[in-house]
C-alpha cells in the first residue's frame, strides 16, 4: 500500500501531462478560423501552421529517443515542458504567421518528447506488466478530454473573457509552468540499465522499410493521423463558412470531436472483446467515412446535423491508432518491436500532410466540403484496406522456429550437394 501511495504524485503528474499535450495539440483546429482572419491567408497557406506541429513530430521522434536514452526521464520531461512554455510565449508575444510556424514547430518538438517519456513512465505506475496496456489506454483516453477542452478554452478566452486569441497561449504557458514546478518536485523513476532492450541500428530500420508489411502499416499510421487531424482542423472552419456558426461557438463545439474520441477509447476495449482488431478497423473506417459524408453533404439549415456527424467521425477514429499499432507489432518478432515502434511514431508526420491537401483542394474547387470528401474517401478506404489485408493474422516466427528453418535449409543444401556428386 505504501508503494502505491508513493506513486500518487507521479500518477497526478502524468495525468496533467497527457491532458496538457492534448490541449495544446488541439489548439490548432479551434484557432484556425481566427488565424485565417488575422493573417488574411488562403486555406492552403494557413493549413501550414498546423502542419508545422506534425513536421516536428516526424523529424524529432528518433533524435529525441536518443536524447531520452542519454539524459533520462526527468531531464527529458523538463526539457519538453520548457519547450511548450517557450513556444507558447513566443506565439503569444509575436502573433504572426511566420512566428507561428516557428512556435508550433517548437511546441511540436516538446509534445513529441512529452509523449515518449510519458508512455515510458506509465509503465512505472504498476509493477504488474499486464496492467501497462490498461493504464496506457486510460491515459490515451484522457488525451480526448484534453483535446475537447481546447475548443472550450478558446471560446472562454475570446467570447466570455473578451480577450484576443493569443491570450490562450499565455494561459497555457502559465498552466504548463505549474506542471514544470511539479515535475521538478516529484521523484521520477529512471529506466535501469537491466531494463533496457537492445537498441535498433540504422540497418534495422532500412531492412524493415523494405518489408511490404511494414510499408502497409507505416502508411496506415501516416494516413490515419493525417485524416484525423484534417477533419478536426477544418471542422470549425466548415461550420462557420457553410452553416454560419459564430467562431467562438464553432471552436467550443469542435472540442466535442475529441470528447467522442475519448468515449470511443473507453468503450473500444468492450468492442474488441467481440470483434478481432482487423474487423473492427474495417467497420470503424467505414463508419467514419459515412459520418464524414453526412457532415459535409448536409444542406444549409442543417448545421447541427453536420456537427453531430463530425463528432461521430471523432468517435470512429478512436480505435484506429492502437489497432494499426498492435497489428504492426504483432506481425514481427520481439527483437524488432522497438524498430517497428520507431517507424510507426515517425509516420505520425502524416498529420502535416493531409490537412494542407484538403486546403489546396478547397481553394481549387471553391469548396471545403469537396476537399474533405476527396481526402477522407481516399484515406479511410485505405485504412479499411489495412483491415482486409490483416484478416488472416501473420504469426511471427519464434527463435526456435527460425533456427529449425535454418537447420532444415542447411540439410537440404547438403543433400543437394550429395545428389550432384552422385
Amino acid at each position: 500500500m505504501s508503494g502505491s501511495k508513493s506513486k500518487i504524485p507521479l500518477f497526478l503528474l502524468l495525468l496533467m501531462n497527457f491532458f496538457t499535450f492534448a490541449l495544446i495539440t488541439n489548439f490548432v483546429g479551434a484557432l484556425l478560423p481566427y488565424w485565417k482572419e488575422s493573417f488574411n491567408l488562403s486555406n492552403s497557406i494557413i493549413a501550414l501552421l498546423g502542419s508545422a506541429f506534425f513536421v516536428a513530430y516526424g523529424l524529432t521522434s528518433l533524435p529525441q529517443g536518443f536524447l531520452l536514452d542519454s539524459i533520462g526521464n526527468k531531464k527529458t520531461l523538463i526539457w519538453a515542458l520548457s519547450l511548450l512554455i517557450g513556444g507558447s510565449v513566443l506565439f503569444g508575444l509575436f502573433p504572426s504567421f511566420e512566428v507561428g510556424i516557428i512556435s508550433l514547430f517548437i511546441i511540436g518538438t516538446g509534445v513529441t518528447a512529452i509523449q515518449m517519456v510519458g508512455n515510458l513512465l506509465v509503465k512505472k505506475l504498476d509493477d504488474d506488466p499486464n496492467k501497462y496496456s490498461r493504464n496506457l489506454t486510460f491515459m490515451q483516453a484522457l488525451c480526448g478530454v484534453g483535446g475537447s477542452c481546447a475548443g472550450f478554452l478558446i471560446g472562454l478566452t475570446t467570447n466570455t473573457l473578451g480577450l484576443e486569441w493569443k491570450a490562450a497561449y499565455f494561459i497555457f504557458a502559465g498552466f504548463t509552468t505549474l506542471i514544470l514546478l511539479l515535475a521538478l518536485a516529484v521523484k521520477i523513476p529512471e529506466t535501469e540499465k537491466t531494463e533496457q532492450t537492445e537498441k535498433p541500428t540504422a540497418q534495422d530500420y532500412f531492412n524493415l522499410l523494405k518489408n511490404s508489411k511494414m510499408v502497409l502499416f507505416a502508411a496506415g499510421i501516416f494516413i490515419y493521423v493525417g485524416i484525423e487531424v484534417a477533419i478536426y482542423t477544418w471542422l470549425a472552419t466548415f461550420l462557420i463558412e457553410v452553416h454560419g456558426f459564430e467562431k467562438a461557438t464553432a471552436a467550443g463545439y469542435a472540442g466535442l470531436y475529441w470528447a467522442l474520441q475519448a468515449v470511443g477509447r473507453f468503450t473500444g476495449g468492450i468492442v474488441l472483446n467481440f470483434l478481432n482488431t482487423s474487423k473492427a478497423l474495417i467497420l470503424y473506417s467505414i463508419g467514419c467515412l459515412l459520418s464524414l459524408y453526412i457532415a459535409t453533404l448536409a444542406p444549409q439549415g442543417y448545421g447541427m446535423v453536420s456537427l453531430v456527424a463530425f463528432i461521430a467521425a471523432g468517435f470512429f477514429t478512436s480505435i484506429m491508432f492502437p489497432s494499426i499499432f498492435t497489428l504492426a507489432v504483432n506481425s514481427f518478432g520481439r527483437r524488432q518491436e522497438a524498430t517497428v515502434a520507431g517507424i510507426l511514431c515517425t509516420s505520425i508526420i502524416g498529420g502535416a500532410v493531409i490537412t494542407p491537401i484538403v486546403g489546396v483542394i478547397s481553394d481549387v474547387t471553391g469548396s471545403l466540403g469537396t476537399g474533405l470528401i476527396v481526402a477522407g474517401t481516399a484515406s479511410l478506404l485505405y485504412l479499411a484496406f489495412v483491415g482486409f489485408k490483416t484478416l488472416t493474422p501473420v504469426v511471427p516466427a519464434t527463435a526456435a522456429e527460425l533456427q529449425a528453418q535454418k537447420a532444415s535449409g542447411d540439410a537440404a543444401k547438403e543433400e543437394e550437394k550429395e545428389t550432384v556428386g552422385v
